[in-house]
């Protein structure tokens, strides 16, 4: 079995760290790593850290960030684990007792594994339909991105719960930090991945429960969500193509290396021909309506 390191990323929120570093001593495999990825917390996070003791080994970093820092906190969590295997998860699911387990055995070169985000609250109808149309995966079974988009067009991936071994997160390019704004990183990611022709998986056992959004999680309101998807679904087309794919990969090699990244190409031309082609095909479907 590989050993598993688990990225925890967390901003605000020690409450929910100190709940699932309890949770996780149930593990029923207990040889694991946890790395807490602190978003730029300022509620003593790494002082309660501090005074953890636990029967696995717990490290944790601070990224400082003041702004938006997911992929910041992500990927310094990944590149800090000894893992052969790199599992991501926010501060706010909770794993299963066999999640540990079921990660390990899945772990194979080029393919991510996925699992269940059940929410604990049945009204998060969204979410419970997500995991309802994985579930009709055929379990543990790679497959290539086209197979899964013909084939399950309901079956919508979420990188919160993914298992990668940590040298194929660093040459996939781990997550994008162009665009610090929520609703960008995980859609340019498993674009970037297809394109890389990587494999996914899922693995109905290694679930979590996840214990809901709050107001304010990652410092922002539900409102500020809204915005930023909606500005990010016209950003990040400009960041999904092949140059953008190759320079991310090439920083994200840099940083595994502790060498000066190389410089990034830049993406406002992009931006600007993806949002006029958007406004063309939106006035093509205007006409065409009347």
């Amino acid at each position: 079995m590989p050993s598993l390191s688990i990225v925890v990323t967390t901003y605000n929120r020690k409450d929910l760290v100190a709940q699932l570093i309890a949770e996780l001593e149930q593990q029923s495999d207990p040889d694991f790593q946890l790395i807490v990825a602190i978003d730029g917390s300022t509620d003593g996070t790494a002082d309660m850290l501090a005074g953890s003791r636990t029967p696995f080994d717990l490290k944790w970093i601070d990224t400082e960030c003041r702004d938006y820092g997911l992929a910041v906190a992500r990927n310094r969590g990944i590149l800090a684990a000894d893992g052969e295997a790199v599992v991501i998860l926010d501060d706010d699911s909770f794993p299963e007792p066999d999640f540990v387990a079921e990660h390990k055995a899945c772990v194979a070169d080029g393919v991510m594994t996925g699992g269940p985000r059940h929410p604990s609250d049945p009204r998060e109808t969204r979410m419970v339909w997500k995991m309802q149309e994985l579930a009709k995966l055929p379990p543990c079974t790679p497959l290539d991105f086209e197979t899964l988009h013909r084939d399950w067009p309901n079956a919508y991936m979420i990188e919160n719960n993914l298992c990668m071994r940590r040298q194929d997160w660093i040459s996939a390019g781990l997550f994008s930090e162009r665009l610090k704004m929520y609703g960008f990183i995980g859609q340019e990611f498993f674009a970037r991945a297809r394109h890389l022709k990587l494999l996914y998986q899922f693995n109905p056992r290694a679930a979590v429960c996840h214990r809901g959004e709050y107001e304010g999680n990652n410092g922002l309101q539900r409102k500020d969500k809204t915005f930023q998807t909606r500005l990010a679904s016209v950003l990040r087309p400009a960041l999904m193509k092949p140059k953008h794919y190759r320079a991310q990969i090439a920083w994200s090699r840099a940083l595994a290396d502790n060498v000066p990244p190389p410089g990034m190409p830049a993406y406002w031309p992009d931006v600007a021909t993806s949002v006029m082609a958007r406004g063309a095909r939106r006035a093509g479907r205007i006409i065409a309506g009347r």
